[in-house]
């Protein structure tokens, strides 16, 4: 058998509690490293420009989630393809799974360049953009959609490396981006003064060369799957599979994009621009907080995903209970620190503004009220998706981004100001914990009559 193989089939019989740990680390690591993305910028333009330079990253930070949401379609719907499909020792078709994919990535990633450039101005303004902050956004991102086909390429590769059995070499592809990002921003804004242009062009600059980076992975082949010319061919049944399976996160995705420009337009008119770069500093502190978290979920996918498909079910209750608690117990701590040290936090991004301290401060002392049981919904959400449970994944995304959040966020700001716009967010991390943690357990009795069917 061969080395590469043996990397997938290792999901089958290695201690749960090694593997959990060889494919949560590098993704934790990864995943932290692109949320350094934006963080750096916004801390280096929070420095260099000020708050308004935070508010214009911020009002076009829906566009980003715009391509994590397609990022997440393509991604998480054809990685859950692979790694079934190499649980049935079928590779032929986990190729075909990723050649379609690689279609996919080039659709969509002329859609959103081509709609971003012929109607930017219009969608900034809907995000929020005063006439203050409009030219700031519209100098950023007029670099950053170049950057739209290698974000999308890094972002979806990084699934299909990780499906087959090899977590550290998608990490890689994560750090060596923000790595660059970081050194870039510093060379473009500090040494050299270009502002928040020198922002756009250090991100897209990391992100070409991340891009790199895992294409190289399949040209070399050092995994188990390659590229072959048979693999590109169109098969709707792929694609019908990916959309099904990747739909839902995917639009869960999209309605935290309508839910961030709601929230900027609330903000904008309750606090003006000033509010906008207080919720700015929250989400990247927020991204930094959580990703550890989708880390987990990241590196039990594989595993849940290999082993439902081998049917080794008493494998797959194991591993989700383990992550489950390791996301509680760190999602605790967390808390504990962001509730202590809230204003030291804050003034990595500015120091000199009190007023935009203080608002950030608030935000996060109640925003955060939620955050441990939030650990139970975010690892349900990995666990349906590794199973190709699209309608519960969907469901659960449904409560938490619709039912748990736009009806808070409607009615308390009026009654309590921006403090009402920082109180939605328990509202969805306690809901969505509860309903969460009620399915999984109801899919995991499934596991049991499955085995004594056996």
């Amino acid at each position: 058998m061969k080395k590469n193989t043996q990397d997938s089939n290792r999901m089958g019989y290695d201690p749960l509690g090694k593997l959990l740990l060889q494919f949560s680390i590098p993704a934790i690591i990864g995943m932290v490293a692109s949320a350094l993305y934006n963080i750096v910028d916004r801390i280096f333009i929070g420095h260099s420009v000020g708050p308004q330079g935070i508010a214009a990253i911020t009002v076009a930070f829906p566009f980003f989630l715009t391509i994590i949401s397609t990022g997440m379609l393509i991604g998480i719907g054809s990685s859950s393809q692979i790694s079934r499909n190499l649980g049935k020792d079928d590779e032929q078709r986990a190729r075909k799974v990723m050649g379609n994919a690689v279609l996919a990535i080039a659709f969509f990633s002329f859609f959103l360049v081509t709609t971003g450039f012929f109607f930017m101005e219009e969608l900034m303004r809907v995000c929020g953009a005063s006439d203050v902050v409009i030219p700031l956004t519209t100098e950023y991102m007029t670099i950053i959609l170049w950057g739209v086909p290698f974000q999308l390429i890094s972002f979806c590769f990084n699934y299909f490396i990780r499906a087959e059995g090899q977590p550290r070499y998608a990490m890689w592809t994560l750090i060596i981006g923000a790595i660059l990002n970081v050194l870039l921003d510093w060379i473009f804004i500090v040494h050299m003064g270009l502002g928040i242009t020198g922002a756009a062009l250090g991100t897209v600059m990391a992100q070409f060369l991340a891009a790199c980076w895992v294409i190289v992975f399949y040209l070399k082949k050092m995994g188990t799957l390659y590229f072959s010319r048979e693999a590109f061919v169109p098969d709707w049944s792929v694609f019908k599979e990916m959309i099904f399976v990747g739909f839902s996160p995917a639009l869960m995705e999209m309605f935290f994009v309508v839910v961030t420009v709601l929230l900027n337009r609330i903000l904008v008119s309750l606090g003006g621009d000033l509010a906008i770069s207080a919720m700015g500093i929250f989400f990247s502190l927020d991204s930094l907080i959580f990703m550890p978290i989708v880390g987990i979920g990241e590196g039990l996918q594989p595993i849940v995903g290999f082993n439902y498909g081998a049917g080794n079910f008493d494998r797959c209750r194991k591993v989700v209970k383990l992550a489950t608690v390791s996301a509680f117990l760190f999602f605790s701590t967390t808390f504990i620190l962001a509730q202590l040290f809230p204003r030291e936090l804050t003034m990595m991004f500015n120091s000199t503004s009190e007023e935009l301290i203080a608002l950030t401060v608030r935000a996060m002392r109640i925003g955060y009220l939620g955050m441990p049981i939030a650990s139970i919904a975010i690892i349900s959400g990995f666990v349906f998706q590794a199973l190709g449970k699209a309608r519960q994944s969907l469901i659960l995304n449904l409560c938490r981004q619709v039912f748990f959040l736009l009806p808070p966020l409607l009615i308390l700001p009026p009654i309590w100001g921006i403090d009402g716009v920082w109180s939605t967010f328990p509202v969805v991390d306690i809901g969505g914990g509860l309903l969460g943690g009620f399915m999984l357990r109801a899919e995991m009795k499934k596991w049991k009559s499955f085995k004594n069917e056996e």
